[in-house]
């Protein structure tokens, strides 16, 4: 990835986190909810890098819209991370439920179809699975504008990870140096 992307992304990081920290300070907040916070700007951030770059892929539109309805209504994200969550485990219960009535029905079914039948579902129900996790994904016309979405979406969240990587450590570093320099301030002092 081009250090250019990486430098803009780490700038609109860096802008996202401040205005995020001024809107509710990150002591108030919940670990949850940082993590959260931090998670939003750091997709923003990729995604406004990503559209500075130009290009014709969607997920940016896809995330800065997904961003600008969570944060209209609530400028803490506590309220969408419990509906999210209360979503994701009724799918899971519901997809339990569809297994258990499913199964006799599968087996039956599974000597009458043919094995292209089967791949073709396979890639079917693949596709669905990558239009979700993709954001825009839905939008894609076909597999293979799906899939070079999901190739542009995969080498920026890894620019995105190597940039959260060297906050990371540059953060943990400077935390490092200030206890150093207390222990000496402390000592010299006495």
């Amino acid at each position: 990835m081009a250090p250019a992307f990486k430098r803009e992304l780490l700038k609109n990081l860096l802008l996202g986190l401040r205005a995020r920290t001024e809107a509710c300070s990150f002591d108030a907040m919940g670990i949850h909810e940082r993590k959260l916070s931090i998670k939003l700007s750091a997709d923003v951030a990729m995604a406004a890098a990503r559209g500075v770059a130009g290009g014709r892929a969607r997920w940016p539109t896809a995330i800065m819209a997904a961003a600008a309805a969570a944060s209209s209504g609530n400028p803490r994200t506590c309220k969408v991370a419990r509906s999210r969550c209360k979503r994701v485990v009724r799918r899971c219960v519901d997809a339990k439920r569809m297994r258990r009535r499913g199964c006799c029905a599968a087996a039956r079914s599974a000597a009458a179809t043919t094995s292209s039948e089967v791949a073709r579902r396979m890639v079917r129900r693949r596709t669905m699975a990558l239009r979700k996790m993709i954001p825009g994904g839905d939008a894609a016309g076909d597999e293979a504008a799906l899939l070079r979405e999901a190739m542009d979406y995969v080498v920026h969240l890894r620019a995105q990870v190597d940039v959260l990587r060297r906050v990371s450590a540059a953060v943990q570093t400077s935390t490092v140096v200030l206890r150093y320099v207390h222990v000496l301030c402390s000592c010299c002092i006495v």
